[in-house]
């Protein structure tokens, strides 16, 4: 994957995050790691780009 995909896939669950912690960036990250989302230096698992790919088909609730 290049890094232009890689910083927009990585944004776009940041954004999910962001909305399903009242957009607290900090609780965001936070729960994105818990969610199985970003790892803990902060980048997308493969639950994460799997997310990224919903978000981006607009399946993401």
């Amino acid at each position: 994957m290049n890094a232009r995909k890689d910083f927009i896939e990585y944004e776009a669950v940041l954004r999910y995050c962001c909305k399903k912690t009242k957009n607290n960036h900090e609780q965001a990250v936070h729960y994105g790691q818990l969610s199985g989302y970003f790892t803990t230096d902060n980048k997308l698992t493969p639950m994460g780009r799997r997310i990224a790919q919903y978000i981006e088909d607009g399946l993401a609730a």
